[in-house]
């Protein structure tokens, strides 16, 4: 049995193995902080970073697919950072110099996608290699021929209010079963400038699974807890309790917690430990904006078996291998 999807079709078609048939594999996003003097660099605007993790016990993630737009309102307005110069691939959405920025720098907080080789504790320094773009996302519909990618690019006036809104790919592993072993690893990164927010749509696809996409799990509360499988939020600014809204509840919470160490989840919006007057200034300037209800959809399944559609997909990928940046 093997995996049929828009990567596996065309690059990995991973063979599946009965003694992993009970591994797990599954998702996390995960704020990160962003240091003071490089969000000053990317914008006078609040600056926030966001990682999709995947944790992989007994098999190994790879492909990954989805689609996110970011909500444009009269109240919520904001981009996805590609990182100026060379640093940023305007075709891959891949930091093309990774290793050799940090924290104090506005290329660490670049937008991209990688595959599985972060430490099992990310800090960030090290990026994945065997990384293939092979389109758009085909969720929800895993082995829909994608068309090509739209990802965030650094030319022009792009890193600006009603440009690098949209995030469309279908991305993964080119040999199907590279990376490490079991931990916990970041396979995308989203930094937004601005106070708005969006819903992530996709699956990843792992070794294993019972030939099944593993959809991106729902992270938000209220109105947002009934989203669809595979919607996961990515919260505006101010939005605490993860329900969609900048509010009172959220106020409350970041209140009942000030000068004390928190955790997002308990009033630190700007993830760097503590929920304080920062915090506070966070959910006040937003205070009343929300981003409405999730999409709905039905999901899709993996396609039996490949198509002449694997094929056709297969010289695209080799389209984009042509381009693709030097490991």
């Amino acid at each position: 049995m093997r995996w049929v999807h828009a990567l596996g079709a065309a690059v990995a078609a991973t063979t599946l193995v009965g003694s992993v048939a009970h591994a797990t594999l599954s998702l996390n996003l995960v704020q990160i902080p962003v240091d003071p003097a490089a969000a000053n660099a990317i914008s006078s605007n609040t600056v926030r970073t966001y990682q999709l993790r995947v944790t992989q016990a007994g098999e190994k993630w790879n492909v990954g697919s989805m689609k996110v737009t970011l909500a444009a309102s009269p109240k919520l307005s904001g981009y996805f950072y590609a990182a100026s110069g060379a640093a940023h691939d305007n075709v891959l959405d891949r930091n093309q110099n990774f290793g050799t920025y940090n924290s104090t720098q506005a290329e660490f907080y670049d937008t991209w996608v990688s595959t599985p080789a972060f430490q099992a504790t990310p800090d960030g320094t090290t990026q994945g290699n065997h990384l293939n773009v092979v389109g758009s996302s085909d969720f929800p519909n895993p082995g829909a021929l994608p068309n090509a990618p739209t990802v965030p690019v650094n030319t022009g006036t792009a890193n600006s209010n009603g440009n690098n809104q949209t995030l469309d790919i279908v991305w993964g592993d080119q040999d199907g079963n590279h990376g490490p072993g079991d931990g916990t690893y970041t396979v995308a990164q989203f930094t937004i400038v601005g106070n708005t927010g969006a819903f992530i749509r996709g699956y990843s696809g792992t070794t294993a699974s019972g030939n099944s996409p593993v959809f991106f799990p729902n992270n938000g509360t209220g109105a947002i807890a009934a989203a669809s499988q595979g919607t996961m939020y990515l919260p505006i600014r101010g939005d605490v309790d993860l329900d969609g809204f900048a509010n009172q509840n959220d106020l409350n919470t970041v209140l009942g917690r000030f000068n004390k160490p928190g955790t997002p989840a308990q009033g630190d919006l700007n993830a760097d430990g503590f929920t304080n007057q920062i915090d506070l200034n966070l959910v006040l300037t937003s205070f009343g904006n929300g981003i409405g209800a999730p999409p709905a959809g039905a999901l899709g399944a993996l396609v039996p078996e490949p198509t002449i559609g694997g094929l056709v997909l297969g010289g695209m990928l080799a389209g984009f291998a042509r381009r693709r940046n030097r490991q």
